[in-house]
């Protein structure tokens, strides 16, 4: 896992970022944090070590993560005793390879097994879903292919051979769930996440950053 620590000005607050697959940093770039914040964004899941230690300085902590970073923060904060101030999982899940409560098995292969420029391009398309954001997105300059299928296949291992006994972080205080997701089925994200947190259905695709302008819009939807 890399930690791309995008602010690093020694505030008091602290806002963590969990990226999904395949994603930079550079996607949440428009994205403003508020003045006495640092932003730690996660990404490149290679590995799942985690210097836990580094956030003991800072006296809140929130939380985003985002598709497959929601299941690898979960797993990454399943054994660790961190109170945030808020920790907001958006179109994703803690069972991210399932046929009800995930992404289906069959199509979380199809991706693994077609990750080619054209491929990518696939993906992207249904990611986005509109072509303006497509376009936009697909600007910010690509990871190696060789970096994100190596990726997926550390994910799709760990994810498969994780114990259901393996304590996961629970403590999510809101759940956003975008009405036109075509990566997380969204009548998959609403049945797991029914009765477990307050949902928030928005009007988006499964990328939905495009609509805040600040980081502090979404965990005030």
């Amino acid at each position: 896992m890399n930690i791309h620590k995008q602010i690093k000005a020694g505030n008091s607050k602290l806002l963590l970022v969990f990226s999904g697959w395949a994603a930079s940093p550079e996607v949440f770039r428009h994205l403003e944090t508020e003045p006495d914040t640092d932003l730690w964004i996660c990404h490149d899941y290679r590995g799942m070590e985690f210097e836990g230690e580094a956030l003991s300085g800072y006296r809140e902590i929130r939380l985003v993560a985002w598709s497959l970073g929601v299941w690898v923060a979960s797993v990454v904060f399943g054994k660790r005793q961190i109170s945030f101030t808020e920790a907001v999982a958006v179109n994703g899940t803690p069972c991210p390879i399932h046929d009800r409560w995930g992404i289906p098995e069959t199509i979380f292969r199809g991706t693994l097994d077609n990750i080619t420029g054209e491929g990518m391009h696939r993906f992207n398309r249904r990611m986005c879903g509109k072509r303006d954001l497509l376009q936009a997105y697909e600007q910010i300059p690509p990871r190696p292919l060789a970096d994100i299928r190596e990726e997926l296949e550390y994910l799709y291992t760990e994810i498969k051979k994780a114990s259901s006994a393996s304590p996961l972080f629970n403590r999510w205080t809101h759940i956003l769930i975008s009405s036109d997701d075509r990566i997380f089925p969204a009548a998959n994200l609403h049945a797991f996440w029914q009765d477990r947190c307050p949902v928030t259905e928005i009007e988006a695709p499964h990328y939905p950053f495009y609509l805040w302008k600040q980081w502090n819009e979404i965990w005030k939807q």
